[in-house]
């Protein structure tokens, strides 16, 4: 039988501790080769893009599409059996911002504050997982008065208090770790703005045309870690606008997967070092394995005969 979530369900089941643990588990394993992942697929007509992203572990194959925020994800057994269909806006919420703490634990180890340049959904997000992750001061920027304020009202709403600060320069200069979620088009983070010794994730664009950093922070880094190399020269629009400017070194351009493993670390405290992400299938898999087991020890979501397989003998003319 194949289970069916909806939004509410996903959000009861996953929370950041889980997510946090499952994606460490997944660059683990994909590490040691018993996990893959495939790039992404995009399909453009008339405006619109269907995505496409899919990855496999344990046992599991599966893959999330979106079209214009309509988050859909599919989960299969090895021998062919569909096991979960899912909504997933909120599943891909909580890991990508639960990939963000990872990230910095790893690549910055010891910090007291984070700064989160963003404030839609999925920089609350970020928000909500540093402060379910860490004991730390958060604070954020958003270019909008109005975005700022409504998020300060939902952020209220859930216990949690943060510090608007009043510039980019502000938020970098008084934040040990930089997060970048937004939709920007044009470069805003400029290395001027950034201490010594900071980490910065860059979370917001995996489209060759959006740039979150200038490309002189991109060649001030000592690592650059990436979730999949060729995706990243694909899609990564801070790396593919630094190595137009020649300002790239590609040799720093290092797999996030060794990084979780320890194979490659900072070893200067003074480095800055950056996680440009673009959001892997693998990431969504190793989320949809784990929903899929717990909704089937709790019993939720709605169960459908799904087999795809026609078995009702020849039609007969």
């Amino acid at each position: 039988m194949t289970i069916i979530l909806k939004e509410e369900e996903v959000n009861e089941i996953l929370n950041y501790h889980q997510a946090y643990n499952y994606l460490k588990e997944a660059f683990i394993a994909l590490d040691n080769k018993t996990a893959v992942n495939y790039k992404r697929v995009r399909t453009s007509l008339g405006g619109a893009t269907l995505s496409y992203q899919s990855g496999g572990i344990n046992g599991y194959l599966g893959f999330k599409s979106f079209i214009r925020g309509n988050f859909i994800s599919l989960l299969f057994s090895n021998t062919g059996e569909l096991l979960l269909i899912a909504e997933s806006d909120r599943m891909s919420q909580i890991r990508t911002a639960s990939l963000a703490v990872l990230a910095s634990d790893y690549l910055k180890g010891e910090y007291s504050s984070v700064g989160i340049i963003g404030l839609g959904k999925q920089g609350l997000a970020q928000v909500e997982a540093f402060y379910n992750l860490k004991s730390i001061d958060i604070n954020v920027y958003s270019r909008t008065a109005a975005r700022i304020n409504q998020s300060i009202e939902i952020l209220k709403n859930k216990g949690i208090n943060v510090k608007v600060m009043p510039s980019y320069k502000e938020l970098c200069s008084n934040s040990d770790v930089i997060v970048t979620i937004t939709s920007s088009k044009d470069p805003f983070l400029k290395l001027d703005y950034i201490k010594k010794g900071s980490h910065i994730n860059l979370m917001g664009s995996n489209l060759a045309e959006r740039v979150e950093a200038f490309p002189e922070v991109i060649k001030a880094a000592s690592i650059i870690a990436v979730e999949d190399i060729e995706q990243a020269n694909e899609e990564a629009g801070d790396l593919i606008l630094a190595d137009k400017m020649k300002m790239l070194d590609k040799s720093k351009l290092v797999l996030f997967s060794n990084i979780i493993t320890r194979k490659i670390q900072r070893y200067n405290k003074d480095d800055i070092t950056i996680f440009k992400s673009v959001g892997i299938g693998l990431e969504d898999v190793s989320m949809l394995k784990f929903i899929f087991e717990e909704a089937k020890k709790r019993g939720l979501g709605k169960e459908m005969e799904l087999r795809g397989v026609w078995s009702q003998g020849l039609v007969k003319k």
